[in-house]
């Protein structure tokens, strides 16, 4: 009825406002409201025009135009079509599906559409497309608008093709690129070409997919980027659709076991149930989430991936992995399967070479290795090179580790030049070979070669049982090196308190070999266990406190964490055996450490270290033992020493109290303890005792108190204060003491120890001596008692003794004053009469000597000023008197102001001066004597004079270079003069001690000789006088006088002292008158004036007789030859009182 209605019955016509029903494809009743519509028909040929829209709709309206011709029907036209829509909405044409479901709130379209029919059939068609857009929901608003395009449909041989150019379409703000599509439909396929995509203008899309579809939550997750380019789709009947396209710059986000990308490129072909990738990166950074610690940065990646769903679920697989980093390289192949009731399933093969293994941390697969295992890993491995790991997986993942062995994860890495820290708080292991096997959730490893700081480890192998937070790294190594190196390396681990403070306590040089086993649980709040031995073959160990060192030291040291032993250790110390145990153990406070020494030396084998001289007066042997145990804590250390040393078989030269004779029982002990800072020892020998308190703070340990005790007695309690010595015995000799002490002064000694530049030793501040008989100065001094204080800057000093009384005080550094109420000695060398013709001042042997000695500076930089005062002095046995002495410092010269000698109305009064710089040594001497009667006072010096009973006078003004007790004879200069008063001299040898310079004993005894024996008895005289001048150490004088009653003498000469010869003359000139004595002896004839004289007596003769007589003195000073020179004679009327 339509067809005759609009084509045959009525030629032109129009309607307006009519309605058309019509069902739609899904089976919804539709309703087509014509606004207007022309029509006009010429018999077959056809004109349209109009407006038609939906019915409930004010603007969904299409303006048509149509010119054709029929062939019968509607059903069969030819013809051309035109359609124009503005803002055609196409919600009203949708499902419910999608205004309900999808979501989508409006569309609108806007179109020019031109087609031509041929019999029904499309074989021309053109829609230009105008701004039109679609808006939907999700948990966003998004639209699409396209903007412009052309779409031009053509037919093919059995269908039709679409193709729609310069699409310019957006999604949301995302512009879209440019875009081309090719649509081709044949009756049994169809196919789609698309030249480009966005991936990111597609993603709102997603949401008009189903919430439960997979894709969708794979784009919501991935939120994939890139341009997806020649995107071709197909189908066939019966077959699924095919797609490709290759993606060009492709990103998605990381998720799940994929990382993020920024630079992929790859094909991409498959179905809906598969996708096969071949993709490519270069240059990416790729963060992986979870999966690896860090980003990975990818120089070149490809690999060629396949997904494929089924029933079961989908998995991912790739035949053929390769990649590269700047660390490494890999090849590899993996299948991961997600069933849809079943865990993911892993299979995975990969073989890897790592160039810088310090950067493995970025490469461990978080998840497959787990967190705990990761951390250790990343920690472990600092450095290295791998050449071919390979790394296997095959096992569900959520059944890691497969304790039920059903799966198995193995990664075997070959570690070289490696690095590697089983745990943070140990060194660093390196230059490491190390072969590293993970098996499942254990790890195995096993090196021949590596080296732990300077130790050199021969083996290292261990294992982690199970790669848990509870688990814990077994370790056994087998090292060698250097002793400090060991120490070195224990100390920078948490041994550092146990095994590093013994090894630093007990420091070992040379190779020392070890074995030990640690434990290194993975919980902090668990204890790393450490245990072992290390064996010492021939090695050099530094024991730091007390300060020794062992030589070729052997044994085992046992470990086990804070305890360390040795037991039956052999060493050589001072070239001597011993054998020690020591025990290292934590205690609460620190750490202990106890060493115990056994020796049995040869006192000659200690000369080297201890000196010749010093055990020289020592033999014999002496088994000893020593106990040393240390306390180690932070803020220091302490320890005690005690050493007992039997002495049954040690023979002692040395002076009492140090005396012991073979086999006989004597025991020293050394006890000492003390920190870092002090030092307190106490050394106990068979009757002496020491103590002293060390400052070690610093460089030059310093003695601040000490206690020294010879004989019997106790020691002080500890800790002693000052300087203390005490003497208390039967007898002591200093003598014997003092050269003792200078035949050993350091100088001599020779000893090894004085190397070690020993502390000084302080004088004591306090001395107190008991002692029955003391030896000093050569002299016996008896029941002596002797005490000496220091008081601020100056001492005091008592003294009592049966030979000496008095006190002295000193204020340092030069002021001594000494007061001595008695003393009296007798000193032997006075009673000596050298051999080599030395005095007093003149020491022979010593002429050629240094002008100043080393005693000389020592004396002359520690004389202080002295003032002596003594009461009762007794020399020899003789009384001298008293004396007084003032002696001063004055710059580089000491000065005797004066010494004063008196004893009844004998005087002697000396002062002098004598003056030391750098290359001189200057002495001035004067000297006074008188007295009444010589004889006495020679006799108060203990010398026994052959003139007797004579005042004199004595004056001398002396000068020489030398010490005032070593004169160089042959600088004296000076005067000397004598006088003596009324004497005789009764005693021709003793005259020598007065006048011996000229043999004065010489010439009288040549006198008795010549002129018989009238000095038999002696010779009176009324006086002697004398002077001369020493000049280079020649005396010459012309004036010695003596007036005797037998005659008058004169001496003139010079004795010279440098080579101790004299050469004088001496006249003697007989006095005739004095009596019949001296004219017999100096008669020309002894035996004819004796006859004349008793013959003569009363016609009173004239007797012949010598009126003068000279000598000449000539040679040595002690044995000079005394000759006459010649004789004068005269004839001598006897006095009348001869007659009578």
């Amino acid at each position: 009825r339509i067809d005759n209605l609009f084509l045959r019955q009525l030629d032109d016509f129009s309607i307006q406002d009519s309605r058309v029903f019509y069902q739609t494809l899904a089976g919804d009743l539709r309703q087509i409201e014509i606004e207007k519509l022309h029509w006009q028909n010429q018999e077959q040929q056809h004109r349209a025009e109009g407006i038609v829209s939906l019915a409930d709709s004010e603007i969904n309206s299409l303006n048509v135009r149509a010119d054709f011709q029929d062939h019968g029907s509607l059903r069969d036209i030819s013809g051309n079509f035109y359609i124009s829509a503005d803002q055609l909405r196409v919600r009203p044409w949708l499902t419910r599906y999608f205004t309900d479901e999808v979501g989508i709130e409006r569309g609108v379209v806007s179109f020019n559409a031109w087609v031509t029919l041929e019999h029904n059939q499309p074989i021309d068609g053109y829609v230009e497309l105008k701004p039109s857009e679609i808006s939907w929901h999700g948990q966003e608003q998004h639209e699409l608008l396209l903007e412009s395009g052309i779409l031009k449909l053509s037919p093919t041989a059995k269908g039709w093709q679409v193709s729609a150019h310069a699409l310019n379409l957006r999604t949301d703000h995302t512009p879209w690129p440019s875009l081309d599509v090719a649509f081709d439909w044949q009756p049994d396929r169809w196919r789609v070409n698309v030249s480009q995509l966005a991936l990111e203008t597609l993603s709102p899309f997603m949401t008009l997919v189903p919430e439960k579809n997979e894709l969708r939550t794979w784009v919501a997750k991935l939120n994939p980027h890139g341009r997806l380019e020649d995107i071709r789709i197909s189908k066939h009947i019966n077959q699924p659709i095919h797609y490709s396209a290759k993606l060009n710059q492709g990103m998605i986000d990381q998720w799940a076991l994929l990382p993020e990308v920024h630079h992929l490129q790859a094909y991409i072909s498959g179905t809906p149930d598969q996708a096969v990738i071949h993709a490519s990166l270069i240059d990416d950074t790729l963060p992986y989430g979870e999966v690896f610690q860090a980003p990975l940065s990818v120089r070149q990646a490809a690999l060629d991936l396949v997904w494929q769903n089924n029933e079961q679920g989908w998995s991912l697989w790739a035949d053929k992995i390769t990649a590269a980093t700047p660390d490494l390289q890999v090849l590899g192949a993996f299948r991961l399967d997600f069933p849809h009731q079943s865990p993911p399933f892993l299979s995975f093969y990969a073989e890897a070479d790592l160039y810088n293994a310090g950067e493995t941390w970025r490469y461990l697969p978080t998840l497959a290795l787990g967190q705990e295992l990761t951390d250790y890993l990343s920690t472990s491995i600092q450095g290295g090179k791998v050449k071919t790991a390979k790394l296997l997986w095959y096992g569900a993942l959520n059944e890691f580790p497969y304790s039920k062995n059903n799966g198995v994860f193995q990664a075997w890495v070959g570690l070289k030049e490696a690095q590697f820290s089983f745990d943070t708080a140990w060194p660093t292991i390196t230059d490491l070979q190390l072969d590293l096997l993970f098996e499942n959730d254990a790890m195995y490893l096993d090196s021949r070669s590596a080296t732990l700081m300077g130790v050199k480890a021969q083996r290292i192998v261990g294992q982690i049982a199970e790669l848990a937070s509870d688990g814990k790294l077994e370790l056994n190594a087998t090292v060698e090196g250097q002793g400090n190196a060991v120490r070195d390396y224990m100390t920078a681990t948490p041994l550092v308190d146990s095994v590093g403070a013994a090894l630093t306590t007990i420091e070992v040089n040379g190779s020392v070999s070890s074995e030990f086993q640690l434990s290194i649980p993975f919980e902090h709040t668990r204890d790393i266990r450490a245990w072992g031995w290390a064996d010492l073959k021939q090695n050099h160990v530094n024991i730091q406190t007390p300060s020794m060192t062992l030589e070729t030291v052997s044994g085992r040291i046992h470990f086990d964490n804070d305890r360390v032993t040795a037991a039956g250790l052999s060493a050589q110390l001072l070239t001597q055996p011993i054998s020690f145990d020591f025990k290292g153990e934590s205690a609460q406070q620190g750490y202990n450490v106890a060493i115990d020494l056994l020796g049995d030396w040869e006192t000659s084998r200690l000369k080297p270290y201890v000196g010749e001289s010093w055990l020289a007066p020592v033999s014999g042997h002496a088994a000893w033992q020593m106990g040393v145990d240390i306390q180690l804590s932070d803020v220091g250390f302490t320890y005690q020493i005690d050493t007992q040393v039997n002495l049954r078989s040690i023979t002692s030269d040395y002076p009492y109290p140090f005396t012991k004779s073979f086999n006989t029982p004597g025991v020293a002990r050394l006890q000492a303890s003390g920190n870092q800072q002090t030092i307190s020892a106490r050394l106990q020998l068979p009757e002496a005792k020491y103590q002293a308190e060390i400052d070690i703070t610093q460089s030059m340990p310093e003695l601040k108190a000490s206690y020294l005790l010879l004989g019997q007695g106790s020691f002080k309690m500890s800790p002693v204060v000052g300087h203390q010595a005490q003497i208390r015995s039967e007898r002591f000799n200093v003598d014997q003491w003092l050269a003792l002490v200078q035949q050993i002064s350091p100088s001599s000694s020779g000893a090894r120890l004085n190397s070690i530049n020993p502390p000084p030793i302080p004088l004591p501040e306090r001395i107190d001596v008991h002692v029955k008989e003391l030896t000093l100065g050569e002299l016996e001094w008896h029941d002596v008692e002797f005490s000496a204080r220091q008081k601020n800057l100056g001492w005091q000093a008592e003294i009592n003794s049966q030979e000496i009384q008095g006190q002295a005080s000193y204020i340092e550094p030069y002021d001594l004053s000494i007061s001595l109420q008695r003393l009296h000695i007798y000193l032997p060398q006075l009673e000596m009469k050298p051999s080599d013709g030395s005095t007093l001042l003149v020491d022979r042997l010593k002429q050629q000597a240094p002008l100043i000695s080393e005693f000389d500076r020592q004396f002359h930089a520690l004389m202080p000023n002295l003032t002596l005062l003594i009461d009762d002095f007794w020399l020899q046995g003789y009384k001298v008197g008293t004396l007084n002495m003032d002696f001063q410092r004055q710059g580089e010269t000491l000065a005797w102001k004066r010494i004063d000698i008196v004893s009844g109305s004998n005087q002697i009064h000396i002062n002098g001066e004598w003056t030391l710089t750098e290359n001189d040594s200057q002495t001035s001497m004067n000297l006074a004597m008188k007295g009444e009667n010589n004889s006495d006072l020679m006799e108060r010096f203990g010398i026994t004079s052959g003139i007797q009973k004579a005042p004199f006078e004595i004056t001398s003004q002396m000068q020489w270079q030398g010490s005032p007790w070593s004169m160089k004879v042959n600088t004296l200069q000076g005067q000397l003069a004598t006088k003596l008063g009324k004497g005789v001299i009764s005693n021709v040898s003793g005259a020598s001690k007065l006048l011996g310079i000229f043999s004065l004993d010489s010439i009288i005894r040549k006198m008795q000789l010549d002129f018989s024996d009238i000095f038999d008895k002696g010779m009176a005289f009324s006086r002697i006088t004398g002077s001369g001048e020493f000049s280079q150490g020649i005396f010459v004088t012309n004036n010695i006088k003596m007036d005797a009653i037998a005659g008058e003498m004169t001496i003139k000469g010079m004795a010279d002292l440098n080579t101790r010869t004299v050469d004088a003359e001496v006249n003697f000139i007989p006095d005739i008158t004095s009596g019949l004595p001296v004219m017999t002896a100096f008669a020309v004839t002894p035996a004819t004036a004796l006859y004349v004289l008793a013959i003569t007596t009363v016609i009173s003769p004239v007797v012949e007789v010598f009126t003068q007589v000279n000598y000449q003195v000539i040679g040595p000073i002690d044995s000079p030859t005394v000759k006459e020179l010649s004789r004068s004679k005269g004839e001598f009327k006897l006095p009348e009182k001869l007659k009578k």
